[in-house]
């Protein structure tokens, strides 16, 4: 009875007192499992604690990550968008045939007036794209190009584009400028020419109604007249031209894609 002891229970109403003779290796056995098990949870809450606190760390590195790459982006698109407006406004002043050291007489008369060497600059580069003919005046299928590489009797001589439209599509002025004519004429039927500065002009025949008059002011993307097949012409469409210092140039070469 040595290795064992006794646990007696002692109830508190009249039932028996019960009597447990308990081996010391259970005891001890089960005094071990407790103290294991208390351990091992110890552990766990420890290590779970650590690796709740691992995982908010990562959901906010993450949210960072996810804002700096939203913002690097940013700054990508926005680092494009100035090589673009640098390149365009070189291409600018090819078509236009300008150096960046040349000024024209009413530049240097808003010289005079601007304050800033940067806002002399921007003033013209803000003219010179108002100047160039890039806005499509109608968007349809190109059914004719510009050549003016064969003899002007030859049935593919031809001194503009002409872009297939329904009849009664707005038409729209490809740059700034005045208009110098408006009216009829016996090739082009109702044509609307516009001087845009810096030696560029542009035309458009073929129209059906015209909705502007000569000397006035129009605003690039400003309707100026409505598709039709006027003139010599086979179907409706627009025929448009672009000239600079009087001599025809490509209309595709200004026109922005």
């Amino acid at each position: 009875m040595k290795d064992k002891f006794s646990v007696i229970i002692v109830p508190h109403d009249e039932r028996k007192t019960r009597t447990y003779r308990i081996p010391y290796r259970v005891f001890y056995a089960v005094i071990a499992f407790a103290a294991v098990s208390i351990i091992a949870m110890a552990v766990f809450a420890a290590t779970y604690g650590k690796l709740l606190f691992k995982a908010r760390e990562i959901i906010v590195l993450q949210d960072q990550v996810e804002k700096l790459t939203r913002r690097n982006e940013n700054l990508k698109e926005i680092v494009g968008n100035i090589d673009k407006i640098s390149k365009l406004s070189k291409e600018v002043r090819t078509m236009l045939g300008v150096e960046s050291g040349e000024k024209t007489a009413a530049g240097e008369r808003q010289s005079r007036i601007l304050a800033t060497p940067e806002d002399k600059l921007q003033d013209e580069k803000d003219r010179m794209l108002r100047a160039v003919p890039s806005f499509w005046p109608v968007r349809g299928f190109l059914t004719k190009k510009f050549n003016v590489d064969v003899e002007e009797s030859s049935p593919d001589y031809h001194q503009g584009i002409d872009i297939a439209v329904q009849r009664g599509e707005p038409v729209r002025a490809a740059a700034s400028g005045y208009v110098i004519d408006a009216g009829w004429d016996e090739i082009y039927g109702y044509f609307v020419s516009i001087d845009h500065g810096y030696g560029i002009k542009s035309l458009y025949g073929h129209n059906e109604r015209i909705v502007v008059k000569e000397e006035e002011k129009v605003e690039r993307g400003q309707t100026i007249a409505y598709s039709g097949n006027s003139g010599r012409s086979s179907a409706p469409h627009l025929h448009f031209e672009v000239s600079k210092n009087n001599l025809k140039v490509n209309p595709l070469k200004y026109l922005l894609k």
